[in-house]
């Protein structure tokens, strides 16, 4: 038989619904950080964080290790997320916007100078886990920050003759006439968090590759089939670079050889990597006038990070922020 409901009794069941529904929502979903009239949820960095967290519980640390360092990851992320939203709503206030074109010229510029196609691009992208729509919002995060700069620093970012002097003559020695390794890599990515288990495997994989050089296979095929960098699509191309530059096993390693030799297997930072000599160039010393423009522009970046930093510390102080995160985790 239907049963019939007053008005009333339908309201009663509508208002505990709603009550159970936002209580559990609030379980689910806490707020961790307040940042002027914006939240920052639980769900927001547990997403942000969750690529550290993977590779932490694959790296056989302690229940009690993992806790640690997860916990400080989160507190690490919390106040950059506060940064972004911090900046975010000023960018909203401030009405800066950068255009498709402008994205599109900053692509293109990227391209031109690392000789790669639409193509190439879009694998190496790939390879780094992003989509290019994700990509172009990096992008688009990149171009803004200068423009934020401009909108919100009033003494404007200025690098005079007499820094680019002073500069140059600081640094004399690298711009001496030097030699240069023009180097190709193929790199096995291995993580610090990575088992014992997963860097053999990684390690007899660079070795297996190495081999297969022994026996005469091609560098740049092999870096295109087994490289795991973004730079594989393009060859493994490192560029040309001074030994100083690069760390001491990897600069012990190179330095003896000559033009279409490469190296052992080595254990570096990123993982195994095995490197090729592509070319050996000695260049004449540069003149300031000729390195002039490079050290401007070296310059120039280093003050926009500073005063955007500067600014954002200021922007702190300014805004109603208050972190939760201490209270539930």
């Amino acid at each position: 038989m239907m049963r019939k409901y007053s008005f009333g009794v339908l309201s009663g069941f509508f208002v505990f619904f709603l009550f159970c529904s936002i209580s559990c929502a609030k379980l689910v979903d806490r707020i961790v950080a307040v940042v002027n009239d914006d939240i920052i949820t639980l769900t927001d960095l547990n997403k942000a964080i969750a690529p550290y967290v993977d590779k932490i519980n694959t790296a056989g640390y302690s229940a009690r290790e993992k806790k640690k360092i997860i916990y400080n990851i989160k507190k690490d992320m919390i106040n950059r997320m506060v940064d972004k939203m911090l900046t975010d709503q000023e960018i909203k206030r401030l009405h800066v916007t950068v255009s498709d074109k402008e994205i599109d010229n900053a692509i293109e510029r990227l391209k031109q100078s690392q000789f790669m196609t639409q193509e190439d691009l879009e694998r190496a992208i790939k390879r780094t886990g992003m989509t290019f729509k994700e990509y172009r919002e990096k992008i688009r995060q990149e171009i803004l920050r200068p423009k934020l700069i401009n909108y919100t620093v009033k003494s404007k970012v200025i690098v005079t003759d007499k820094d680019i002097k002073k500069y140059y003559l600081e640094h004399k020695k690298e711009f001496v006439g030097i030699t240069k390794y023009h180097l190709r890599n193929i790199c096995i990515l291995v993580d610090n968090y990575a088992s014992d288990k997963i860097k053999l495997e990684k390690k007899n994989m660079a070795e297996k590759i190495k081999k297969m050089l022994d026996k005469g296979y091609a560098f740049k095929k092999l870096v295109k089939k087994y490289s795991e960098t973004p730079n594989a699509s393009n060859g493994g191309d490192l560029g040309s670079l001074k030994l100083s530059t690069l760390s001491g096993k990897i600069r012990d390693a190179v330095k003896n050889l000559k033009s279409g030799q490469y190296t052992n297997v080595i254990l570096t930072d990123q993982g195994y990597q095995i490197f090729y000599i592509e070319g050996i160039n000695t260049e004449k010393g540069k003149t300031l006038a000729q390195v002039s423009d490079m050290i401007s522009k070296k310059l120039y970046k280093q003050k926009v990070n500073k005063k955007f930093r500067k600014w954002l510390d200021s922007l702190r102080e300014k805004s109603h922020i208050k972190i939760m995160l201490l209270s539930f985790i």
